[in-house]
């Protein structure tokens, strides 16, 4: 009973210690990573050449007809979502190794990127094109593929 007691007591001098303990100071936040004009233009070409690539996959991918054979539906469909889902990710994996993308043509790339993620997925779960959540997310992959068009040029 008396070693109970002697822990409590140390335990509550622990407590009592650390309320009064002074915070430490927030450590400083880095200063903002500047590229030269060299690794600019570097990583805007390679952020473009994976978009061009991503978009003509897509584009080949979702344009298919499985004409009257289910089977062949159902694999043209999967090749789509796959090429949504892959094409998103693989936008998303350039922008990670490419720092010095400039931000507008990196937030266009991230936009389009997550909405063909979304997108697969709502194909995944049986979305329609028709379905408000699928037209918003197709409606906004534009916008960003008519943006990052025009900044790649």
């Amino acid at each position: 009973m008396f070693a109970a007691l002697a822990i409590a007591l140390v335990a509550v001098a622990v407590a009592i210690g650390a309320w009064f303990r002074p915070i430490p100071a927030a450590t400083p936040t880095p200063a903002a990573t500047t590229f030269t004009d060299q690794q600019i233009a570097d990583a805007k070409s390679r952020v473009c050449e994976a978009f061009t690539m991503v978009h003509k996959a897509v584009v080949i991918n979702t344009g298919r007809d499985g004409g009257g054979d289910p089977t062949a539906t159902l694999a043209v469909a999967a090749n789509a979502r796959l090429s949504l889902a892959a094409g998103g990710q693989s936008l998303l994996s350039v922008l990670g190794r490419e720092a010095a993308t400039p931000a507008v043509l990196a937030d266009a790339v991230r936009t389009l990127a997550n909405d063909f993620q979304e997108l697969a997925i709502g194909y995944m779960a049986d979305a329609k094109n028709t379905d408000p959540a699928q037209e918003a997310l197709l409606r906004e992959g534009d916008t960003a593929t008519l943006t990052i068009e025009q900044l790649c040029k």
